[in-house]
């Protein structure tokens, strides 16, 4: 009986299993259970044109076009490549000073206020000092002994000049005497050029052999008459022109050591002119380096002008703006006292903190594109000049610095996204301000890289997701399925964000209408919860 049992159970189960099969392949269309959403008889609600399977979006060609989706290729594109990175505006360092006098002393003048401009060289304050009178004192002596080495100058230029004449008249060569020519000069020549010209103390000397030259030609053309007259011999006329020679020769003589004395003296009236002129440009050096100028100098060794104590004028170094003010009149000071602080801001530094991945690509020279929150709008631009050789080791970032114009006041330039450069000219108080936060854009180069839509991007909590469309589905389902895609990407350009990682090229990707599908995927992910 028992056997009987189970043969008969066993028969049962295998044709209730045939009656199944049979139902399940051979039910009409009409008995499709349908979703709960669906209408029966084949027509289809508007919600049905989605569907969602595994966490892929489906949509069928009618929500497609109604959602008004617009797909396309991934691909590489020519784009501006950006590091953004945060800074802060500071003061050009070369172009900011703290000014200190160059000498103690009793302030009696303070000529600037704070935030005012001061043009290089401008007089900002003056000092009472004793200690400038010594060197007054001196720069007057020294002056004093210019003027007195000057006029020796003068005085031996002249008789140098007056005896180079009369040396030229004596030594130029003169035809021989066998050709009727006679050398030197004639007394008479020599008496008529001297006696007007001015020889100093040597006029006495050079007269001495004049004179004897002259008796001597006179003797000598005595002579030469009388022999003629046959009244005196040719001995005697022999004589007189051994006379004639030997006083001829002296007085060249004379006149060449009357020359070389000259050219002596001269030589030393210019040695002392020099040492004075070196002196007296020494002194002048000691009132430069206390911020006197030409005119002051000149004033002060002008014995008609009264003088007390030489007053030191503090100087502006360079154009700039007073930022720093911490000195009064009647203030006793050295030479550490910080009188004023100045600052050049027609330039501005920005320092940037850009991550160590991302210091590769970061070189001196490169534009820079900077905005500060006080103007949106505006985009300064600039050039990095600097960049640290020392990590952060906290923020694992580095110190880089772009130097740019500081613009006096704000143009109405369009944003970076809209092609807006900045087009500044500097000038003192501009608008960036020294200790803004800025942000900060460096651009590292032009190039192709894979690049998507802004209109395809889509915010997820802290993901970055694009919709990535699938290959069509099998039949009977016509439309398209949609894979939602976490992605990194880099920041716009031009309306373009570079791709970092998630896509491939040749992928396709919704690039409009992608919110539709964000709003599917939160549904489904709402049913999942439920």
């Amino acid at each position: 009986m028992r056997r009987i049992f189970i043969l008969t159970a066993l028969s049962l189960m295998i044709a209730s299993g045939f009656v199944i099969w049979g139902y399940l392949n051979f039910k009409s269309p009409e008995q499709v259970i349908l979703p709960s959403n669906a209408s029966i008889g084949g027509s289809e609600s508007k919600a049905e044109d989605s569907h969602k399977e595994d966490g892929i979006i489906k949509l069928n060609e009618d929500a497609i076009k109604s959602a008004g989706i617009v797909i396309e290729d991934v691909k590489k594109m020519a784009i501006d490549n950006y590091i953004t990175a945060t800074g802060e505006v500071k003061a050009n360092a070369e172009k900011e000073a703290y000014i200190t006098p160059r000498i103690p002393g009793k302030v009696v003048e303070v000529k600037v206020r704070l935030g005012e401009d001061a043009d290089k060289g401008e007089i900002l304050a003056r000092i009472d000092s004793v200690e400038t009178e010594e060197i007054r004192a001196g720069f007057i002596g020294a002056a004093a002994n210019l003027k007195a080495a000057e006029a020796n100058l003068e005085k031996e230029r002249l008789l140098y000049n007056n005896k180079a004449k009369i040396m030229e008249m004596v030594i130029p060569p003169i035809p021989p005497l066998s050709k009727g020519g006679e050398r030197g000069v004639t007394s008479e020549d020599a008496m008529t050029f001297l006696k007007d010209a001015d020889l100093g103390k040597a006029k006495a000397d050079i007269l001495r052999p004049m004179a004897r030259l002259e008796l001597a030609e006179s003797n000598l053309k005595r002579e030469r008459e009388l022999y003629q007259d046959n009244i005196s011999s040719m001995k005697e006329v022999i004589a007189a022109e051994k006379e004639h020679t030997g006083a001829r020769i002296e007085f060249q003589t004379g006149v060449e050591e009357m020359f070389l004395n000259a050219k002596n003296e001269l030589a030393k009236a210019e040695a002392e002119y020099m040492s004075a002129k070196a002196r007296i440009e020494e002194r002048r050096e000691h009132f430069y380096h206390y911020g006197f100028s030409d005119t002051e100098i000149d004033e002060m060794v002008d014995e008609s002008r009264k003088y007390g104590h030489a007053t030191i004028p503090i100087i502006a170094p360079f154009k700039g703006r007073i930022v720093e003010r911490v000195v009064t009149v009647g203030q006793v000071v050295d030479i550490s006292t910080k009188l004023f602080k100045l600052i050049d801001l027609s330039t501005v530094w920005v320092w940037a903190n850009v991550y160590e991945k991302d210091l590769g690509k970061v070189k001196i020279g490169q534009t820079v594109y900077i905005t500060v929150s006080p103007y949106p709008d505006n985009v300064f631009t600039g050039k990095i000049t600097y960049i640290s050789d020392i990590i952060d080791p906290a923020t694992r970032t580095v110190k880089v610095r772009a130097e740019l114009e500081n613009p006096p006041e704000s143009p109405q330039i369009p944003p970076l996204s809209k092609g807006g450069r900045g087009d500044f000219k500097g000038g003192q108080g501009g608008l960036l301000k020294p200790e803004m936060f800025a942000t900060v854009k460096i651009d590292v180069g032009r190039g192709f890289s894979l690049a998507v839509p802004e209109s395809a991007i889509q915010r997820e909590g802290e993901n970055t997701i694009v919709f990535v469309t699938l290959p069509p589905s099998a039949p009977p389902y016509k439309g398209g399925e949609f894979e939602k895609r976490v992605v990194a990407i880099g920041h716009e350009v031009d309306g373009y964000h570079p791709v970092i990682s998630g896509l491939k090229e040749g992928e396709r990707i919704v690039t409009k209408g992608a919110f539709t599908l964000k709003s599917e995927a939160l549904k489904e992910s709402m049913e999942h919860e439920d």
